[in-house]
């Protein structure tokens, strides 16, 4: 398994597709956290540094939709190359293949991520977060990311690459935003709040005395760990 996740990640680290996009998080990062302290100093709004993190973690949430067109692509590379077969013959079990392109995936996401820490540390200097809630935020998107991943590669083992990304992508969408929407119903039924991470991510930063974001991670852990097996009994390379 270790050896299907060092040759994602070889994968990843050679195509420059890969490469720009988490240039572009971290660019997109710093010049939003620059921009916003300025805007929100100039115009007095309070708690400057929050509301410029609060900002800048909505933005980083974006990393989290690429997560499905990862685990897509990573399964059809092989599918419909040279390294399908050669996993065909290999003595490694459905699970550990599938294990380790999923892993791969996730470490690929948290690494953009990760490249993010130095400017998350100047929070406690601007009057941003403190590092509990950070890291609440964090285990959030760790946990999202495995599910997204696990979605993507659902789609991925019954539709072509197209049509897997198309249906993964409006999946993640509806779980995302389906809380947001204005709707009286949606307002009522608070449950719909558990299965979105970006309200789960603004709860924490709104200093929400619920545990949502526990009830969520409680939730996609759940989610797949009933979901992999499944998977498994269908990867076919």
């Amino acid at each position: 398994m270790l050896a299907v996740i060092v040759k994602e990640l070889r994968c990843y680290t050679n195509i420059s597709k890969y490469r720009r996009m988490q240039l572009v998080i971290l660019c997109g990062f710093a010049l939003l956290l620059f921009v916003g302290i300025v805007e929100f100093y100039a115009n007095q709004t309070l708690d400057v540094g929050q509301q410029a993190y609060k900002l800048c973690m909505i933005f980083l949430f974006i990393s989290q939709f690429w997560v499905p067109r990862h685990a897509v692509e990573a399964w059809h590379i092989d599918r419909n190359g040279a390294n399908g077969a050669l996993l065909t013959l290999s003595p490694l079990a459905s699970w550990k293949i599938l294990a380790g392109k999923l892993s791969a995936v996730v470490l690929w996401t948290m690494w953009g991520i990760w490249l993010t820490l130095p400017l998350f540390a100047l929070s406690s200097y601007t009057g941003g977060f403190a590092v509990s809630p950070l890291a609440r935020c964090g285990a959030v998107l760790l946990v999202s990311s495995i599910f997204f991943a696990l979605i993507g590669i659902g789609f991925a083992l019954r539709n072509p690459p197209l049509q897997a990304k198309s249906i993964s992508y409006g999946l993640v969408l509806l779980l995302t935003f389906l809380p947001l929407i204005p709707i009286p119903l949606f307002d009522a039924i608070p449950v719909l709040d558990v299965v979105s991470p970006l309200c789960v991510v603004l709860s924490i930063l709104s200093g929400n005395p619920t545990h949502l974001w526990l009830w969520n991670i409680g939730l996609f852990c759940a989610l797949s760990v009933l979901i992999f097996p499944v998977l498994v009994r269908f990867c076919h390379i």
